[in-house]
């Protein structure tokens, strides 16, 4: 039984959880944990089975292939070349990369449910959101295993809608209006996807078409957009806009939506209403990694126009994210709008060219903010659901362990390099540096805005910690931390700690999987100002809690007075209003769609009742003329009918009257049959 087989078997388990968890309405919240987390336990040994074969196949002459299980599913012309069909194929493969990002996934939906249980008490938690849970994570774990662009986009779709129906579910009464504001951006970005595949299959080579429908390999030799060269050809906004490029744009913003960045990024803080249980699962799972496991597989589809454009809209919302994220009062908006930014610095990364830099930061992105969201469903347990952090404070007495966790996370996302993200950072940022200075003029600002952006971040963070745990008190905590919320919070730790250091060699496993040329990148840092901003990143993290405790050290005082002053009043306003994005939104996608539904009922209305009515009067005006007209034929057929009969039938009663009359006739017709006959003999 090869890896692969295992590998399904695991996420089958999964949704038989599901499944036994749907089948029965009248299950309790707790045996519906227990089975969901039973078979998330029963799928993680199962993976960890498939691991040890593919690790004893990996020195066995000709197991290469047994690693992908393929089906053919649709056969499609090539409209292209004419010759021949292009099959679409369906199916999973235990590559390096799917395997690593199947059992990142499945320890972090795992180690969620954990942390569910020690809410159940003080939380009613429905049975049917634990059956969502798993039928959310089945999703997630097939898309990881897919082997083609547009296997890995329905995959991804599918699970958000469910992660939708997850979030309704932790709702008492569930908000329904949250499906406009989340689905919405989707549904644009859906649109576009569509329209790339459409412009690939129509426009694009026949190794184009096998990356959209079938199965190739991910080694696809490796764009390499930071290469000097190919960089120098970008001079200009948008050189050479041709079919690929419009398709390579159309795929990107598909990537985009995923992972909530610009402009499709207005539905992430929008889930933070829900249980933060499903918060960390979805922001470690489709959100720091969805899109740039999309991106990944659609590498040999993306020119240098569709990469320039992942990069600036990567820019643009880490840029935008992290502003608003520091002036943010929730509790789980400013993780929202952190996950938001640094998953923007992700795809800098990738579009910049680094794509190992950009896979292995997502993946250490959502462990450290899975941990994340889960402290705060800690803090808010803890103190009776208080979501301003302005009104928390001191929570170490109580939460000393999460507290501690916490801070070393804060630390390790800023600098410092207890997570292992400082280091990459630090590199892909180098990359940033070489490809912006080989774009020239405009491409700078593609290294200048990420570095100093970092700085935000490192600060929002800190601010949040302190104002949380740190600090005096300005909430009377209800409760303190418990083990089973403790213990996900420390595996996530180690797990980022693990997954960031050299001799894990995550960088080096997706640069072997993508096949990517390595690139004139300098191994140090660039001299000048650049390099002064860049080298203090290592100690990003503890600057950062010193610049909070000095702003916040006596409370939210010298913070208020800053805030007061006219000038930052104005821009505090800005960014704590989400720099009016809601709004922007709704004029944007809100107001056409709202259009769009106002000129169909209008002419549903007006046209076509209007039209249906006319033709249902026609018709039954039709239907009468056509009775009038059938019942006048109908007597006068009968009259002609009816009089001829009658004669006929008179003189046959006449005869009958008259017996001698009707024996002279019999004779006389007898005697002619038999005469004729005579002749006819004769003949």
């Amino acid at each position: 039984m090869y890896a692969n087989s295992i590998l399904l078997l695991a996420a089958g388990l999964v949704c038989g959880g599901f499944l036994i968890i749907a089948s029965s309405s009248q299950r309790s919240a707790q045996s519906a944990a227990y089975i969901s987390l039973g078979s998330l336990v029963a799928a993680l040994a199962t993976a960890i089975v498939a691991i040890i074969r593919r690790l004893g196949h990996a020195g066995v002459p000709g197991q290469t292939q047994s690693h992908v299980l393929i089906f053919n599913w649709l056969p499609l012309p090539d409209v292209a070349t004419h010759a021949g069909s292009i099959m679409i194929q369906c199916g999973i493969s235990s590559g390096s990369m799917n395997l690593t990002f199947f059992m990142i996934f499945l320890i972090m939906v795992l180690l969620t449910q954990v942390h569910t249980l020690g809410v159940l008490k003080s939380r009613q938690l429905p049975a049917g959101y634990f059956a969502m849970v798993n039928l959310t994570a089945f999703l997630l774990l097939l898309a990881t295993l897919s082997i083609n662009v547009l296997q890995v986009y329905i995959l991804f779709q599918l699970a958000l809608y469910a992660a939708w129906y997850m979030l309704q579910w932790s709702h008492r009464p569930p908000e329904y209006d949250i499906a406009r504001r989340m689905l919405l951006p989707h549904w644009f970005s859906e649109a576009l996807f569509l329209m790339g595949v459409a412009v690939f299959a129509l426009h694009g080579t026949p190794l184009d078409r096998q990356i959209l429908f079938g199965h190739i390999s991910l080694r696809t030799g490796g764009m390499a957009p930071g290469s000097g060269a190919l960089i120098s050809s970008l001079g200009r906004w948008f050189p050479g806009l041709t079919w690929r490029s419009v398709g390579g744009v159309c795929l990107v913003a598909g990537a985009l939506a995923k992972a909530g960045q610009f402009p499709f990024h207005t539905w992430v803080p929008e889930t933070i209403t829900g249980y933060s249980g499903g918060n960390a699962m979805l922001s470690g799972t489709l959100i720091a990694g969805g899109g740039m496991l999309l991106l990944a597989h659609s590498l040999g589809l993306l020119n240098l126009n569709a990469a320039l454009t992942l990069a600036m809209m990567g820019a643009t919302t880490q840029f935008c994210a992290a502003l608003i994220a520091l002036v943010q009062k929730d509790i789980k908006r400013t993780l929202a709008w952190l996950l938001i930014a640094q998953t923007g610095l992700n795809f800098l990364f990738f579009g910049s060219g680094d794509y190992a830099a950009g896979l292995q930061a997502a993946l250490l992105t959502g462990l450290v903010y899975s941990a994340l969201f889960l402290a705060a469903g800690t803090v808010l347990r803890a103190s009776g659901g208080q979501r301003d952090i302005t009104q928390l404070g001191g929570g170490w007495k109580r939460l000393p362990i999460t507290a501690s966790v916490t801070g070393l996370l804060v630390m390790g996302a800023g600098g410092l390099g207890f997570s292992g993200l400082t280091a990459v950072i630090q590199a892909g940022l180098l990359h940033a540096h070489a490809y912006g200075w080989g774009i020239g003029e405009f491409g700078r600002f593609l290294y200048w805005v990420p570095v100093g952006m970092c700085y935000v971040i490192a600060l929002a963070l800190a601010r949040w910690w302190w104002l949380i745990f740190a600090g005096p008190s300005n909430n009377s905590w209800e409760s303190g931390e418990m083990a089973v919320q403790t213990f996900p919070l420390l595996v996530l730790f180690m797990g980022a700690i693990i997954a960031g250091e050299p001799f894990v060699d995550l960088s080096g496993l997706f640069t072997h999987v993508l096949g990517v040329i390595p690139s004139s990148v300098p191994a140090s840092i660039p001299p000048g100002f650049g390099g002064i901003i860049l080298r203090p990143l290592a100690w990003l993290g503890p600057a950062a809690l010193m610049v909070s405790a000095l702003i916040y050290g006596g409370g939210m005082h010298h913070a208020d007075v800053l805030r007061r002053r006219p000038g930052p009043n104005l821009v505090y306003r800005w960014l704590a209003a989400d720099m009016y994005f809601a709004d922007l939104f709704l004029a944007v996608l809100g107001f056409p769609v709202m259009l769009a539904g106002r000129i169909a009922a209008f002419v549903d209305r007006w046209v076509m009742e209007w039209l249906l009515v006319t033709l249902a009067v026609l018709t039954r005006l039709a239907s009468i003329l056509v009775a009038a007209a059938e019942t006048g034929l109908n007597s006068s057929c009968w009259e002609c009918l009816h009089h001829p009969a009658q004669r006929t039938a008179d003189w046959l009663r006449a005869l009958r009257n008259r017996s001698a009359g009707l024996y002279i006739l019999s004779a006389v017709a007898i005697l002619l049959v038999v005469t004729l006959l005579a002749v006819y003999i004769r003949r």
